[in-house]
């Protein structure tokens, strides 16, 4: 019987996930479908409920359902819990268990990138400036506690990355918090050596969260972001654009997705060590979607 996979966000028809999927599950051999699923916030309760009846797999999470799906999982792994937030859904033993693999995904793909060494050992890097509060951002924190000697927590919301700076030295890291624009938050990125943009900021757009012309020449930059401008290719964002346009070394989201991805499907699957599919799965989620063909 085909098993049954999906993402559940708002919005989520810009997902590059359902193909990487596919072309993963088709190297795998195994029979599965993947399916992005729009769920308003109202609606997450009733979708968990829905998918579990369905006897769904597993599923993947994604903005803004991240922190409200820990409570309607039947239990949360340990990591997951320790970040707040899920990502990755499995059915284990007829029970919804919640994971987080946004940590392992970007730890993954800085060290393919050699931002980090491959080997996982932790050099210390001076400091490092995580933009954003969400999820995704509180995960990106956490991974990076252990290798960086200071965080910087940068929101528009001043409480926001108060309180997940607090909530970082709360597990022992050293972090500070800053308002973005404000002059602390412009001295931070001065000093940090690698930025980690975790908002929805440049999403479908030309945006861009901050001013990489305050980074020093050996910073290092990623963007969670993966769709960007109209017309622009997967993983080619106007922040990534700036940045490479000063020499900077980057990583974009698409490499991150497939990390991500890649974490998913060795828990789901119970099959570890699948890194090998990370060039054939990025070559997938950089495909053109069926409306981009059009």
């Amino acid at each position: 019987m085909r098993s049954l996979f999906c993402v559940l966000g708002d919005p989520v028809a810009h997902s590059r996930s359902p193909a990487l999927m596919s072309r993963a599950f088709g190297l795998l051999g195994v029979d599965a479908a993947y399916a992005p699923c729009r769920v308003l916030a109202e609606e997450l309760p009733e979708a968990v409920r829905g998918l579990h009846a369905l006897g769904a797999r597993g599923f993947n999470v994604t903005v803004p359902h991240k922190t409200r799906v820990l409570e309607l999982c039947d239990r949360v792994a340990a990591e997951a819990a320790r970040i707040g937030a899920v990502n990755c859904v499995s059915r284990e033993g007829g029970e919804l268990v919640g994971h987080n693999t946004d940590a392992p995904g970007l730890l993954r793909a800085l060290r393919a990138a050699g931002v980090l060494p491959a080997d996982g050992s932790k050099p210390a890097i001076d400091a490092v400036a995580v933009v954003g509060a969400g999820g995704s951002a509180r995960a990106a924190a956490l991974s990076l506690a252990g290798p960086a000697k200071r965080l910087w927590i940068l929101n528009r919301t001043a409480s926001r990355a108060q309180a997940l700076a607090q909530a970082l030295r709360d597990s022992g890291a050293v972090a500070d918090a800053a308002e973005l624009g404000s002059p602390q938050a412009e001295a931070a990125l001065a000093e940090v050596g690698l930025v980690v943009h975790c908002s929805t900021v440049g999403m479908g757009t030309s945006a861009v969260a901050f001013d990489v012309g305050r980074l020093d020449k050996g910073a290092a930059v990623v963007d969670l972001v993966y769709a960007g401008p109209p017309g622009s290719r997967p993983g080619d964002t106007s922040l990534l654009a700036a940045a490479r346009g000063r020499g900077l070394r980057t990583v974009d989201g698409l490499d991150v997705l497939v990390h991500q991805a890649i974490a998913s499907l060795e828990i789901w699957l119970e099959r570890p060590h699948l890194d090998s599919l990370a060039a054939p799965l990025r070559e997938a989620a950089a495909a053109p979607l069926p409306a981009e063909v059009r």
